[in-house]
């Protein structure tokens, strides 16, 4: 009855060793409760103008320049998945993966509940002061905070 509960895991995905940690957690829980394993990874476009261009696209060489450079970030998330989802497949786990575009919280939390998961596991990043104290990052909370299903957060 409580495998049935948890029979869709998401885990937001970016190749960080957060993540890593994640997908590892959520292999152990898809092997135990014969769940299956939803990599996401989300490619935020704001990120993906290069320096200088301030999101202004002025002429045909900026805008070819832009196309590129979001091929390249999106053919290199896939590979990324891939390789995760190999891990997961070699444990015997059932795993899919998709890349997302946009806002990373809003993306994760839509897929989310576009495929009806019943759990999120995501890492937790934490901050690198001097006093190394860990919080919750960004993306982690308010995904805690606004996910229509239980989250684990891993360290």
């Amino acid at each position: 009855m409580f495998s049935d509960m948890l029979s869709k895991i998401l885990v937001p995905y970016d190749g960080s060793r957060y993540s890593i940690k994640a997908l590892t957690k959520a292999m152990e829980l898809a092997r135990n409760l014969d769940s299956q394993i939803f990599l996401f990874s989300v490619v935020s476009l704001d990120y993906i103008s290069p320096p200088g261009m301030l999101g202004l696209i002025r002429t045909r060489t900026e805008k070819e320049s832009i196309k590129k450079w979001t091929k390249k970030i999106q053919t290199d998330t896939e590979k990324m998945l891939k390789t995760a989802a190999k891990r997961c497949e070699e444990k015997g786990i059932t795993v899919s993966y998709n890349v997302g575009r946009g806002n990373i919280t809003n993306e994760v939390l839509n897929f989310s509940k576009k495929k009806k998961i019943s759990l999120i596991v995501i890492g937790n990043q934490g901050l690198h002061g001097i006093n190394k104290i860990k919080t919750l990052g960004s993306v982690s909370r308010r995904i805690s905070e606004h996910a229509s299903c239980p989250v684990l957060i891993v360290r």
